[in-house]
């Protein structure tokens, strides 16, 4: 299994309601067939670090680079103007343990 965190940083403009709404099963339906398997988010408030976290569960670390290299990509990646002001900062890792 590997994770990839997306953070968004404090001072974003970010519509969460377009983000729960239109984005999230937006990834879900274009990266599903990629191994994603998974995702949530957290809001952290406006004035953390980090306003928002979103954490997106693959298979593994080589179905995170397929989706994240597939034409799917541009798509995702294009959404997020309709939602943040803001590019985020992606931090993909394998999973160790959970539990």
């Amino acid at each position: 299994m590997a994770t990839v965190t997306v953070l968004y940083s404090k001072g974003t403009d970010f519509n969460m309601d377009y983000y729960m709404s239109k984005h999230m099963p937006l990834v879900q339906s274009l990266w599903s067939q990629y191994g994603l398997t998974s995702w949530k988010v957290i809001d952290f408030g406006k004035d953390a670090e980090f306003c928002v976290q979103a954490t997106l569960e693959f298979e593994s670390m080589d179905s995170f680079q397929k989706a994240a290299g597939s034409k799917e990509a541009g798509e995702v990646m294009g959404d997020v103007k309709n939602f943040a002001d803001k590019n985020p900062l992606l931090i993909p890792g394998n999973i160790k343990g959970t539990s």
